[in-house]
């Protein structure tokens, strides 16, 4: 068998489970205060609008961008060149594809579900468990823990300027980075900060942002630390 073919398989498998995310990002950019999303604009149920190869809603004829399918092949193929295998490789693929997701609702409703988050982290520790590296994930629990009370606190002091949904997120990055080392966690999560903060005011400068408005602080977070996984 030529090393090409396990990566084909690995593309064709990000390409099939496409539908699934773009399904799981339709149904969660809705308001905190509603409901699930489980129709088309025009009715349709939402998973045969939004699972289809076209991702055409087969009512209305409505088209997903294929933003997420670029988005998923791209971090596909930069997860095959990290050279991870095993379950390593199974974890950070799970926790890559809900990552995506988060990114995705949070550009479009400014939300970061728990729920989403709370799935990422149980999956991505549960598969690295049977890895068998016992030390870098108690790293990788204490980081995610020890990352959510620090933001928690902050949180709590920033009254409404770092959302809820900013702390929970924080419990799945950190635990893909304090994989790693602690040097990643600090690394992605000053990345992530950092950057935000930059595009903030550049974007105030340019009057692209108002004044009292906020930006999606997720896609910056979500962004640095796959960053750091992906190149360390």
């Amino acid at each position: 068998m030529t090393t090409t073919t396990p990566r084909r398989a690995r593309l064709l498998f990000t390409l099939a489970i496409t539908p699934l995310l773009r399904w799981a990002i339709a149904a969660h950019s809705v308001p905190d205060d509603q409901p699930w999303r489980t129709a088309c604009t025009c009715g349709r149920p939402l998973w045969a609008s939004t699972a289809a190869p076209t991702g055409r809603c087969t009512g209305c004829g409505q088209r997903t961008p294929y933003t997420v399918e670029t988005a998923t092949v791209l971090a596909a193929v930069a997860l095959t060149l990290t050279g991870q295998s095993g379950w390593t490789l199974a974890a950070y693929a799970w926790w890559t594809a809900t990552m995506i997701v988060l990114v995705f609702v949070d550009l479009a409703a400014m939300l970061l579900p728990l729920r989403i988050s709370i799935t990422s982290t149980a999956g991505f520790l549960g598969l690295l468990a049977v890895a068998g590296d016992h030390h870098a994930w108690r790293r990788a629990a204490v980081a995610a823990v020890t990352l959510a009370v620090l933001l928690a606190v902050l949180a709590v002091l920033a009254r409404g300027q770092l959302g809820w949904g900013d702390v929970t997120v924080a419990v799945p990055l950190a635990a893909a980075l304090g994989w790693n080392s602690w040097r990643a966690v600090y690394a992605g999560m000053l990345l992530g900060f950092g950057s935000a903060a930059l595009a903030a005011i550049t974007l105030r400068k340019i009057g692209r942002l108002p004044r009292g408005a906020a930006l999606p602080l997720g896609p910056f977070l979500i962004g640095a630390a796959l960053t750091v996984v992906l190149w360390p």
